[in-house]
């Protein structure tokens, strides 16, 4: 299994464990108490306010909170619409990075990418991180390759990606938009998207195939 949705078991080697979706009106308010090692929320869509604790700050689209573990929080909706991501999982100090992408239709696909043989008509190219990668799907549908493997991601679908898998999304049959979390970096710890005609030679995780 290289995919799996909100409620639904990730595969054992994911750091990231589980996640939740949130469309919030104006007002609307939820509320959880994080039980793992870590979570971190990533706002979606208008704008929320965040409140544990004492604390309160506002969490704009693509910007990301990590929360105190074992203290109950809440988010209050502060535009309508306004959204959200909840990560939870068992991550490290040292992480890659996250926020938001899209993905759309091009006459011009990526080549700065590693080279493929599959047909793509995005402007996302093959790379590979020294690090996990999830993908999670807001909106649209399409086709993303890891390694080998094709997998059509729809609205609500986590792509789980190991360490040194080449990745790509290089069909979309409607606009994607979704949220990417990359987790602890691991091996030469590089950020960014990384090439083997330019970084050199990935390696990818045999546990994680």
């Amino acid at each position: 299994m290289t995919t799996f949705r909100t409620g639904e078991t990730a595969p054992a080697w994911c750091e990231l464990t589980k996640f939740e979706l949130f469309e919030l009106a104006r007002d609307e308010s939820v509320s959880r108490t994080p039980d793992t090692k870590a979570e971190r929320l990533i706002g979606t869509a208008g704008t929320v306010q965040f409140r544990q604790g004492g604390r309160s700050l506002l969490l704009k689209q693509a910007q990301f909170f990590d929360v105190d573990v074992g203290t109950p929080w809440s988010v209050i909706g502060q535009s309508d619409p306004a959204g959200f991501i909840r990560l939870c999982g068992h991550w490290g100090a040292e992480l890659a990075g996250c926020g938001l992408f899209g993905v759309t239709r091009t006459d011009v696909p990526e080549t700065r990418g590693d080279p493929v043989t599959y047909a793509k008509h995005t402007a996302i190219d093959s790379h590979y991180h020294d690090c996990d990668e999830y993908w999670i799907v807001l909106q649209g549908s399409g086709e993303a390759v890891v390694g080998g493997r094709r997998d059509r991601l729809g609205p609500g679908d986590c792509l789980c990606i190991g360490m040194g898998h080449h990745h790509d999304f290089p069909i979309v049959d409607s606009e994607v938009r979704a949220v990417f979390f990359e987790t602890t970096l691991e091996g030469q710890k590089r950020t960014g998207h990384l090439w083997e005609h330019t970084h050199g030679p990935a390696h990818p995780q045999p546990e994680r195939v």
